[in-house]
């Protein structure tokens, strides 16, 4: 069965005709018949040929013999499945192969020998088509089956679960017809092709479409023959699908041999079986490989070649196998994808069994113990070489590097030592390590040396391990620090060298300059063994501190390693601690020289006897004046204190203003004239040493000034010290120039502790020539500076020259903020603790101070908001109340006192006349009108007033007002006049129970008393009911009540309710009883809401008794309406039946529909016509009677007679369902024409009149046959004696028979006639060849002519089967099925047009019943339009010209094509309502525009509501808010001024570490151990807890100004930043300019709304101009009515801002008062900010001198450890570094947002300067609409 195909297995599949391998084909569960009549199973088919039917049915089995192959002379009958092979030659058509007849369920297989490449099928029939198939392939030799794709005529029937329709995509199973129709009956085809060209496949290679066309195996399952309608008919003996079989021409499989593109071509599998066909050069499944690869599919590597993944060719790539790399060391390996994928896909081969000591994955590497020789490659057998390592110091018992690799920095051959081994072959130890030995793991041992303790180059004895020790350590390991002995005998230092040093056992001597014994501390601290203590020489006793962690021994109250920082509490003495305030001097009267005074008395009775209390504190003489004298009578702005007759102090006091630093101290000054003298007492000294004297002043003037001085002792002098200081004869003058604020007398005054010094200062004037001109200058106080030399063993010369060249004294003496360099601060804590004895204790006041802490250097206590003083102990200049809250502002009004300040202990400031309170902010009892106080205005019946308004409070007599100028109500009379107010008798006094009026007056004509009655009541004297009111005679007070009506009474109807009872008489809306509670009977709803409607009840739904007549009211259900229904009648109305009945006109109730249950769909009917809905095939009323062309019973079934309306003539028979058919139309549905009629139905012309003579004849023919026939059977029993007609009779038989198979089936007789031809084309080709034996053919003369004869009888049967061929195409072309399906239509479409007649009857009625109904309410309509129309000409023109001119503008009597501003019925040229235009002042046009503007308005207007909103609501709290400000202003002073302090402190001392640090590193001499101990210094400062307590103070101050921005109107907040509250005062005058002639936002959003309304409401005139011209007058009065109402409230815009004008006044007032505050916040946070870039600047120099540091321990080559050290050391620095940049960097961007907030604030004001010009233009827009509105009135 196999053909050859193409060799070039490359090929897009093979060509038509090629097999697909060996294969062998199976023929599955058929039978079939032979001649003996058995059953064989062997591919045998068999054909069943039918007789014609008129044949008398009997059928005939033609045998066909499949035992033997196909043949086309001996065989021509055998019909097996090998015939299906095309041979492509001309007589392919005369086999095939046959299934066997009527059977359904057939299968064809095809088994390849191996796997496959399938491209496509065709399958040519013989027969028809199946009706039903499928193909499914299998991949595994036929073990499972997978569907291909499914064929079906009817899809849904045959395969219902497969879908149906075109593939969405490639894989996608679905049932296709395309191929199973009855048509062509021959030579149809089947084409199933693997892959669908309609779909695009970008890659055939993937697996799912390898996995869709290859297979092994190929099988086509036939499920349904195809049939010619017979079937259905029932009525043959046999079964009608014998003659239906399969039928198949030829089955071509597309396809190629499956190589995965490795091959070419294919051979034979071995051991092929015996029942596969096999043919020599056929393709088979083998194939050849190529590209190393191997397998029957090619679908794996050779051996060796599995350096690559295996993958199929694809397209134009190969993918060949790639052979592995084995360095020639092996011949075998295998793939690993781990190794491909981590070698990046380049190779994944491993090579097996590597030889000659390799190994590896290509066997590129020496065996361990083995190394590559660098003079062989790797291949070279002889490459890998043993190693030769000494397996005492290697690891791994002897490995060396198996090859060298400069990146990796191996080396062939080199040995692996132990950690702590060294040398070529590992046999000696490492520097610092000894004593090799095996056993070891490490190999040798280390010696431990301290590397802190140990030389930094040096190396222990390899032998005992001993360490070499840097200075000042000792020990076995250098683990010790020395404790040097100094020789106070030879000043000279002993040091005891150890033994181990390199210079041996002695004693070194180091000349001293003085006697002193130093320590040691800290060996592992530093990089150079240890460090000194470094002891502070103040605050430590001796320069000994603990080796172990360096602690020195501390003076009293002293804290620190060094001793350096003072205990919690405590604090260093300052330079000018020791002030002596020129307040508390004494003025010396006279102008003699300065003498020395003899004796003084006691101070403490002096003072006492001048009015002062002496006390003495810290040191310093504390003058209070003596309570019993008033502050009020002093002048507090400045004071004179007088100390003895004629001598008298100027005192001036000085306030400390928020934001500026204080400059003197103290609480002011005193002014003194030139001449003047004061004298300062001393009595604190602390300690006998020299002091300088320092004196604080401020000029009034530009002129110098000099001062004498001159210090005399109280008694005698113990000290030897100051005993020998010379006594100065003169005083010591001291130049007072006007450019400076201290000055400092360079002289030293020896002083001594326990002894009493006057130290007495003349003032005097060189450049004032005149005596009588007076000039003063202000002395702050006198201060005793420590002069530090003067201190035995303090400091150096070093220390006492930088003491002086960083100006120590002027810097500490200056008052206020300054910068103490930090050689300065330790030389003066120093100098503090040696002179004190330690430190000293804060002793911070408990009421006055945050805390009992203070300022490490000075002891500045933390003190409370308005508190002064070192211990805050007082309060400020300025302020009063000294307490546990600190004190408060004095905030004396300005306008009502004579002075800022106020008494310290009351806070009662000093008042103008006619001025009273604690801040003289109001005006005295019987006063109004502060600042301004005048008397109260009363008339003489009250002696109080608002302090504000000046309205009389408690007014006497019955009077009341502002003034007491009028009578309270109820009262008459007329106090401006003197006249008192009496009682109103209306009826009785105010005061009883029986006053019932609002008040009374008294006629100035009559000088009778009328009474204004309350509602209820009437009469001149309010005894009296009115209408609808009654008197209640039960009541006590005998009073009028109202009338309980239910407000359905008239109230203005004296007779509407009984004046007694109060019973209602005159009920109006519709009600009834006697309070009116009832709707009257026909009415229902609710009398109490005045609801009462009509009862509307259908008249033919209720009874006559319930609704007489239209014109009378029904009785309903008097609260829901509800009328009383008919029987069956439903609805509030009785307007409808209930479902199931009808007619509700009949005024009876509804009737029953009676709709038949069996024949409708429903029972319910036509509420109008009671017609029901029937069922298909049924009409009438009722449903009870069959429908049009329906017969039967209608009780039972109607049947449809199905009659065809084109031949029928009318309806069928309602009895019997017979229809009536036309004229030459017969049949028993009248569908087909009649004998003697053409076949041309519906019009069935007659046959031509021959048709008659042949008829008669055929007729006459028939009747001879049958007599004929009827006479053989007759002879029946005589046919022994005549047999020869028995053979006449059978041949006849066969020969009718032939003729009625042609006749009755000239499709197959065609069929059988192109086999003839066929067979008639091979006999002459025959004959060609026998035209070569001419000569032989001569031989038989007769067989030419026999040949001719045979040929003209061919040609005439082909001529008539030809003809027999066009007979039936003609009678054919309109089958049996489409017959049936046109005639089922044509009757469905008359059966529908029957149904649409039947129902259009009931609609008719309907629609009659309708068009009655709308002509009655045309006829209603018609005569209310007539009467509109009546009404309409009744309408004067010009009232609609009127119209037109309000509401759309002027002119309104033109037409609509002219009109500019349109009309009430003018139209656009779009169709839309044209009313007004830009330049028309009509109502619609006006509110258009005015919504417009309000709408721009509303959006400009939320802006600046946005602005006014919060001001509004807040303004009320900012008054409440007005004390609690002042104190919270207080509290942020300070808090920023200890911020400030902070800061001040943390910069200088950051800034002096820096310094310190970058002299010593640019100091080329200093030492190693230096440099180490400077380092550990810099790790020990924390340096970003300096940092983080400036960011945070920064921060602080960042929030506060936040604060403020964030509560622009709150005055706690506006005290923070003046340039903001500058700018808000702007904007609030800008505000309160704008605000003069605009409302509230509020208003004027609503007053806009409203005049939206009333636009809306003008559009709604206009529109309803068409409908109801008659309500235009009414809408226009409302429309102007609205707009007169906006006017109104527009022109009261204006007069509502004074609350506002007021609160914005006050605003102004409270934010310039703050203004100075926040100046101080941003100036001391600019001044944080310079102090955080100085720092960052310091630290960076800090950080390069590092780095130059670093270089030089570079180059000194330390060892290991140091250089660790040296890194972890540098990693801190650099993080140190690191924070310190993050902590500047924050500071930055601090910086920055005060900026933006600066920025912001400005933009604000920018803001607000445009919405004041928006508003202006805004209330002009008002304005103008304003006028625009008064239009509308005319």
């Amino acid at each position: 069965m196999a053909v050859k195909m193409a060799t070039n297995m490359e090929a897009n599949m093979a060509a038509r005709g090629q097999v697909l391998g060996s294969c062998q084909w199976n023929y599955w569960d058929q039978r079939l018949c032979d001649e003996a009549g058995a059953f064989r199973t062997n591919m045998v088919a068999k054909m069943v040929m039918n007789m014609s039917a008129n044949m008398a049915g009997e059928q005939k089995c033609f045998l066909c013999d499949s035992k033997y192959p196909y043949n086309p002379y001996t065989q021509l009958n055998s019909h097996r499945i090998e015939n299906v092979i095309t041979t492509f030659e001309p007589d392919r058509k005369k086999k095939w192969w046959q299934s066997e007849n009527g059977i359904d369920l057939v299968s064809i297989r095809l088994d390849l020998e191996t796997l496959f490449q399938f491209s496509h099928l065709i399958l040519t029939f013989k027969t028809f088509r199946p009706a039903a198939m499928l193909v499914e392939r299998s991949t595994d030799s036929g073990q499972t089956w997978k569907a291909f794709r499914y064929f079906a005529q009817d899809c849904a029937a045959a395969f219902p679960n497969i879908p149906s329709g075109p593939a969405r995509g490639v894989r996608d199973i679905v049932c296709d017809s395309r191929y199973s129709d009855i048509e062509p009956s021959t030579e149809g085809e089947v084409v199933l092709k693997a892959l669908d060209p309609s779909f695009e496949i970008e890659n055939p290679y993937v697996p799912y479409i390898q996995e869709l066309i290859t297979l092994t195996n190929l099988r086509i399952n036939f499920t349904k023959l195809h049939t010619l309608g017979d079937t259905l008919l029932g009525r043959r003996q046999h079964d009608p699908l014998e003659k239906y079989y399969y039928a198949v021409y030829e089955m071509v499989v597309h396809g190629s041999c499956f190589c995965n593109g490795h091959a070419s071509q294919c051979s034979p599998v071995q051991k092929l079986r015996g029942d596969v066909f096999h043919q020599p050069g056929m393709v088979h499944g083998r194939c050849i490989c190529q590209h190393n690869t191997d397998g029957l599919s090619c679908e794996r590597c050779k051996e060796f070649y599995n350096d690559a993944p295996w993958r199929p060719a694809e397209g134009s790539q190969d993918n060949s196998c790639k052979q592995c790399d084995c360095n020639g060391h092996s011949d075998r390996c295998h793939f690993e994808m781990a190794v491909y994928l981590a070698n990046h896909g380049i190779s994944g081969g491993v090579c097996d069994d590597c030889q000659h000591n390799t190994m590896g994955q290509h066997c590129d590497q020496c065996k361990p113990f083995f190394y590559q020789d660098p003079l062989r490659m790797i291949s070279d057998p002889h490459a890998c070489l043993p190693c030769d390592c000494d397996p005492e110091g290697t690891l791994y018992s002897g490995r060396c590097e198996s090859h060298t690799d400069r990146t990796l920095g191996s080396l062939a051959g080199r040995c692996l030592c132990k950690e702590n081994v060294e040398g070529v072959r590992c046999d000696k130890c490492k520097p610092n390590y000894y004593g090799l030995s095996s056993g070891n793991p490490l190999g040798c041992q280390s010696c431990n040396c301290n590397p802190f303790g140990s030389l930094s180059l040096s190396i222990c004895d390899p032998v005992t391990g001993e360490c070499l020790c840097q200075w000042f350590t000792t020990g076995q390991h250098c683990e010790e620090c020395v404790l040097i002995e100094i020789s106070t005998q030879r000043k000279k230092i002993n040091y005891k060298i150890p033994s181990a040093n390199i210079c041996g056992n002695q004693m070194l001597s180091f000349i001293m300059g003085r006697v002193q014994t130093v320590g040691y501390w800290g060996l592992g601290n530093s990089l150079y063994g240890c460090s000194p203590c470094d002891c502070d020489i103040g605050g430590a006793y001796n320069s000994l501190c603990s080796s172990n962690d360096g602690q020195c021994e501390c003076l009293p109250n002293i804290v620190g390693r060094q001793c350096n920082e003072p205990s919690p509490g405590y604090f260093f003495v300052p330079l000018d601690y020791y002030t002596y305030e020129a307040e508390h001097a004494k003025a010396l009267s006279g102008s003699a020289p300065l003498v020395k005074p003899t004796a003084f008395p006691r101070c403490d009775i002096y003072f006492q006897q001048q009015g002062y209390d002496f006390t003495i504190e810290n040191g310093r003489i504390i003058l209070n004046r003596s309570k019993k004298r008033s502050m009020r009578k002093v002048g507090l702005k400045r004071g004179s204190v007088q100390f003895g007759r004629n001598s008298i102090l100027d005192i001036v006091f000085r306030e400390p203003l928020p934001g500026k630093p204080v400059t003197w101290t103290g609480s002011g000054f005193v002014r003194v004239s030139n001449g003047a003298r004061l004298r300062f007492t001393i009595n604190n000294i602390p300690f006998t040493m020299d002091f300088d004297i320092a004196i604080r002043y401020e000029p009034e003037s530009l002129e110098d000034w000099i001062a004498s001085i001159a210090v005399n002792p109280h008694g005698t002098l113990a000290n030897e010290r100051c005993k020998n200081k010379p006594d100065p004869q003169e005083p010591y003058a001291l130049a007072l120039p006007a450019r400076k604020r201290i000055a400092l007398l360079q002289t030293p005054f020896c002083l001594e502790p326990g002894a009493g010094y006057s130290v007495d200062v003349y003032f005097s004037q060189p450049s004032a020539s005149d005596s009588k001109t007076k000039s003063a200058i202000l002395i702050d106080s006198l201060g005793l500076i420590p002069r530090i030399s003067s201190v035995e063993n303090l400091c150096s010369k070093k220390d006492l020259d930088e003491y002086h060249r960083y100006h120590c004294i002027e810097i500490a003496s200056e008052v206020g903020p300054h910068i103490l360099p930090e050689v300065c601060a330790r030389l003066i804590v120093s100098m503090s603790a040696r002179i004190h004895n330690g430190a000293v204790p804060c002793r911070c006041h408990p009421q006055g101070s945050l805390s009992s802490n203070c300022s490490k250097l000075g002891g500045q206590c933390q003190c409370k908001p308005n508190v002064l003083g070192r211990c805050c102990d007082r309060c400020s200049v300025g302020s009063y109340g000294f307490g546990f809250r600190g004190c408060y502002p004095c905030q004396c009004h300005p306008q009502g006192s004579v002075s800022t300040l106020c008494d310290q202990v009351t806070g009662q400031c000093s008042c103008r006349p006619e001025v009273d309170g604690l801040r003289c902010s109001q005006c005295l009892p019987g006063y109004f009108g502060f600042p301004n106080c005048r008397p109260c205005s009363c008339n003489g019946y009250a002696e109080l007033c608002d302090p504000v308004t000046g309205a009389c409070l408690s007014c006497r007599g019955f009077t009341t007002g502002s003034s007491c100028e009028r009578c309270i109500d109820g009262y008459y009379g007329n106090p401006l006049k003197r006249v008192p107010c009496c009682p109103c008798m209306c009826p009785d006094s105010p005061t009883s129970n029986r006053y019932f009026a609002h008040s009374c007056y008294q006629d100035s004509q009559t000088l009778q008393l009328v009474c204004n009655c309350l509602k209820g009541y009437s009469g001149n004297r309010c005894d009296e009911c009115p209408s609808g009111f009654y008197l209640n005679a039960r009541s006590p007070r005998t009073q009028c009540l109202p009338c309980s009506c239910n407000n359905n009474i008239d109230m203005t109807d004296p007779e509407s309710c009984n004046k007694t009872t109060g019973e209602c008489l005159k009920c109006l809306n519709n009600t009834h009883g006697p309070n009116c509670q009832f709707c009257k009977p026909g009415y229902f709803g609710s009398a109490l809401i005045q609801s009462c409607r009509k009862c509307t009840c259908n008249l033919s739904g209720v009874s006559p008794a319930i609704c007489p007549s239209e014109n009378e009211a029904c009785l309903c259900n008097p609260t829901t309406g509800a009328c009383p229904c008919l029987p069956n009648v439903i609805g509030s109305l009785c307007d409808q039946c209930a479902p199931g009945y009808w007619n509700l006109g009949s005024r009876k109730g509804c009737q029953l529909c009676g709709c038949d249950p069996k024949n409708s769909q429903t029972n319910q009917c036509n509420q109008f016509t009671g017609q029901c809905l029937c069922k298909s095939g049924y009409r009438g009323r009722h449903c009870n009677e069959c429908e049009e062309n329906y017969f039967g019973n209608p009780q039972t079934h109607c049947i449809s007679c199905k009659c065809n309306q084109e031949g029928t003539l009318n309806s069928c028979d309602k009895a019997t369902g017979a229809c009536s058919c036309h004229a030459g139309v017969t049949g028993r549905f009248c569908d087909q024409c009649g004998r003697g009629f053409k076949q041309e139905f519906p019009t069935c012309p007659r046959c031509h009149l021959c048709f008659d003579q042949w008829d008669h004849k055929i007729t006459a023919l028939s009747q001879a046959v049958q007599g004929l026939i009827k006479f053989a059977a007759n002879l029946e029993d005589e046919k022994e004696t005549m047999p020869s007609y028995d053979t006449h009779f059978k041949s006849y038989e066969v020969m009718i028979s032939e003729i009625g198979r042609i006749l009755k089936s000239p499709v197959l007789s065609l069929k059988m006639f192109l086999n003839i031809k066929d067979f008639y084309d091979y006999i002459r080709q025959k004959v060609t060849q026998v035209d070569l034996y001419h000569s032989v053919m001569n031989e038989f003369p007769d067989l030419s002519g026999n040949i001719e004869d045979i040929w003209k009888e061919t040609d005439q049967l082909y001529a008539v089967l030809q003809q027999k061929m066009r007979l039936y195409h003609s009678f054919n072309y309109l089958t049996l099925k489409e017959s049936f399906t046109n005639i089922r239509k044509y009757y469905q479409t008359s059966s529908s047009a029957e149904e649409k007649i039947s129902g259009i009857t009931a609609l008719i009625r309907d629609s009659r019943n309708t068009r009655d109904k709308v002509l009655a309410m045309l006829d209603d309509q018609g005569s209310k339009k007539i009467y509109m129309l009546e009404q309409l000409k009744m309408i004067k023109t010009p009232d609609i010209h009127k119209f037109n001119e309000k509401i759309c503008g002027l002119p309104g009597n033109l037409p609509c094509v002219t009109a500019a501003c349109g009309g009430a019925l003018c139209r656009d040229s779009y169709g839309n309502r044209q009313c007004g235009g830009p330049s028309c002042n009509g109502a619609l046009p006006l509110s258009t525009s005015a919504v417009k503007k309000a709408v721009e308005t509303d959006m400009l207007l939320k802006k600046l509501t946005s602005w006014l909103q919060e001001p509004e609501k807040q303004i009320g709290s900012i008054r409440k808010m007005a004390e609690d400000t002042k104190l919270r202003s207080s509290q942020l002073h300070g808090k920023l001024q200890k911020a400030k302090n902070h800061i001040d402190m943390d910069r200088e001392i950051t800034k002096e570490f820096i310094r310190k640090v970058k002299d010593f590193l640019l100091d080329e001499s200093a030492s190693p151990e230096d440099i180490e101990k400077v380092a550990n210094y810099v790790l020990h400062i924390n340096l970003p807890r300096t940092a983080q307590q400036l960011a945070n103070t920064l921060e602080k101050i960042r929030n506060l100004i936040t604060h403020c921005e964030n509560y622009e109107i709150n005055l706690d907040k506006l005290n923070k930043q003046v340039e903001e509250a500058q700018t808000l005062l702007v904007e609030a005058k800008q505000a309160e300019e704008a605000t003069k002639a605009l409302p509230s936002s509020d208003e004027m959003l609503n007053n806009l709304k409203k005049a939206k309304n009333t636009q809306q409401q003008t559009k709604d005139i206009v529109n309803g101009l068409n409908g109801d011209l008659q309500g235009n007058g009414i809408k226009i009065s409302q429309a102007e009515n609205q707009v007169n109402k906006g006017n109104d409230e527009l022109e009261d815009l204006s007069e509502k801002k004074s609350q506002l004008d007021n609160e914005i006044a006050t605003l102004q007032a409270k934010m310039v008062t703050n203004k100075d505050q926040a100046a101080e916040a941003k100036a001391d946070a600019e001044r944080a900010q310079e102090t955080a870039l100085d720092s960052d600047k310091e630290f960076a120099n800090l950080k390069r001198n590092y780095t130059v540091l670093q270089e030089k321990l570079k180059r000194k080559g330390l060892p290991k450890e140091t250089l660790e050290k040296l890194k972890q050391l540098k990693e801190e620095a650099e993080k140190l570094a690191e924070e310190t940049e993050e902590k500047i960097k924050r500071i930055t961007d601090l910086e920055k947002k005060l900026q933006d907030l600066n920025q912001t604030r400005q933009d604000k004001a920018d803001q607000l300067k445009q919405l004041e010009d928006q508003v202006t233009a805004i209330k002009n827009e008002i304005m103008e609409q304003e006028s625009k509105y008064a239009t509308c009135k005319s």
